[in-house]
């Protein structure tokens, strides 16, 4: 009995065992699956920095993944001190503003580099990205951060951006280039990858039709509000047709108003209630709101139902043959059946941009509201920011829309007039299906700032279009 008794412990032992060893296996796995995320540090450390033939040390936390820069404002305006990238930084208090930060370029830092002054024992309990307000030289701008005290930490490529500071990753650190502008190489940031992370991408000159980059812009790919885009220019043509009046009042359905009482909603519409065309057109192109859709639709087509019939039809004769509306605002849509199925509205970045020629060349007093950065709407009681950061980051930028849904991703539609010599052309940059806000901006500035470099260096003529991305390899260049 007693040997009995020891066999089977052993064997008891030995499944136990192999159990033990088979989860460290499977958790190693999954471990690997995690990608670089799970290997990134959320705590700040010293980033060896280069700016000629000097040395420096600035806080950086690689935020979620591994090679995904973060860095101190703060430091990195000690180490500018003496370039031509120079700038001041400081946080600022008032009874009438709040808190917020200042960044006044050509002008030394007066501070230190924490850097040099906590090495690296800074250990941080949270890190997580959200928009503070930041001024530069006055203006306000709308970037990422993560705010540590009275510090921020901004992502590197919108330092580059925020900052016009180009850099790059050497073997001896990451060296900035005060002395240069920064110049984006779109077809080079494709062969290393940069796009791939989008579900399409497009830069194209509205005024001739030539494309100067593109990424999957034949797919057919869900655009979120985007779709009011659409939607304005059916309003638009049926103003120019005398069936409805931008001076109108627009008197608010149960289904409207339903609408805006929903999770999505931006303003609250009373039903029965009438209110201007002007501010509910304002409200959708700016704040991106569904029940100002909504109301105007009804208001043109007599239903939802006829202005979406109406909107699919529009599409064909444009020759937008890859779109697809259920409805005038962007939300996805569960159809009424039994077995329902969620759809969403679609389209190509390449039909996309048809229907952005259109509008910029027939309407283009959408800009006259889409290139504004702040609406008061006076009878819903209703103040907006713009949600297109880049009318805020980009000097000049003109309009036109945001989108995000879960399906979408975070999308955006981006215009820069641009005028060399006599002649203005307006770019525009399309950006569908990216994984964060943060990522969806940055792109699309990076595409408008190539087109104003490349028009301005070598006129409207656009160059060979770029072959297929190739895979990423490296590091690479960042900005040059």
């Amino acid at each position: 009995m007693n040997a009995r008794a020891n066999s089977n412990q052993k064997e008891g032992f030995a499944v136990k065992l192999r159990k033990t060893l088979l989860c460290l296996l499977l958790a190693a796995i999954l471990l690997l699956g995690c990608g670089a995320a799970a290997f990134a540090d959320p705590n700040p450390f010293s980033l060896h920095v280069l700016i000629g033939d000097q040395s420096f040390r600035v806080r950086a936390v690689q935020n979620e993944f591994v090679d995904n820069y973060y860095l101190s404002l703060s430091d990195l305006a000690a180490v500018l001190r003496g370039t031509p990238k120079a700038f001041a930084f400081s946080y600022r208090y008032s009874d009438a503003d709040g808190e917020y930060f200042t960044v006044v370029t050509g002008q030394d830092s007066t501070a230190e580099s924490g850097a040099d002054a906590y090495g690296d024992s800074l250990r941080l309990s949270s890190f997580y990205t959200t928009r503070s307000r930041i001024f530069v030289d006055g203006q306000e701008r709308r970037y990422y951060t993560a705010r540590m005290g009275y510090d921020l930490y901004m992502n590197l490529t919108d330092v580059q951006l925020m900052l016009d500071l180009p850099a790059a990753f050497t073997e001896e650190g990451l060296r900035f280039f005060p002395e240069e502008q920064f110049r984006p190489d779109v077809p080079l940031l494709g062969k290393q990858g940069y796009f791939q992370s989008f579900s399409a991408v497009l830069l194209a000159d509205a005024d001739t039709g030539a494309v100067l980059y593109g990424f999957n812009d034949d797919d057919v790919v869900p655009i979120a509000s985007i779709t009011k885009l659409m939607s304005y220019l059916l309003l638009a043509e049926g103003a120019e047709q005398g069936e409805i009046s931008f001076s109108d009042s627009v008197r608010v359905s149960e289904r409207a108003a339903a609408l805006s009482r929903g999770a999505d909603a931006m303003v609250t519409l009373g039903e029965g209630q009438a209110y201007p065309f002007r501010e509910l057109l304002s409200t959708m192109l700016l704040a991106s709101s569904n029940e100002c859709a909504l109301a105007l639709a009804e208001h043109l087509a007599g239903s939802e139902e006829a202005f979406v019939a109406r909107m699919n039809q529009r599409a064909r004769e444009l020759g937008m043959d890859s779109a697809c509306f259920y409805n005038p605002h962007g939300l996805p849509l569960y159809l009424p059946q039994a077995v329902s199925a969620k759809v969403q509205n679609c389209m190509s970045a390449r039909d996309l941009f048809t229907l952005c020629r259109i509008l910029l060349q027939e309407h283009p007093e959408i800009t006259e509201i889409t290139r504004q950065q702040f609406a008061r709407m006076s009878s819903l009681s209703y103040t907006t920011a713009n949600s297109n950061p880049l009318v805020f980051n980009l000097e000049g930028c003109s309009g036109l829309k945001t989108g995000s849904t879960n399906k979408a991703g975070f999308c955006l539609v981006a215009t820069l007039p641009v005028t060399v010599g006599s002649e203005t052309h307006t770019a525009v940059a399309i950006v569908l299906g990216s994984e964060s806000p943060e990522d969806r901006n940055q792109a699309a500035e990076i595409l408008l700032r190539y087109a104003r470099f490349t028009w301005e260096e070598q006129g409207f003529v656009w160059p060979e279009p770029p072959l297929e991305p190739e895979p990423a390899v490296g590091a690479g260049l960042i900005g040059g």
